[in-house]
């Protein structure tokens, strides 16, 4: 299963635009300009890094 930056920005309160560019630091070899999927682990990731 995967999960995109907007089903976490609308379960952590964070908008999608900020979770991407964090993705972006965090995993610079994404391909510019592809839709994210997460998977369960980089979803972690990001829970992580925005949850309070």
């Amino acid at each position: 299963m995967t999960t995109t930056p907007r089903e976490l920005a609308d379960e952590l309160d964070v908008s999608a635009k900020t979770i991407r560019a964090f993705l972006r630091v965090e995993y610079p070899d994404h391909p510019h300009g592809s839709r994210w999927e997460l998977d369960e682990d980089q979803a972690t990731v990001v829970r992580a890094r925005f949850s309070d």
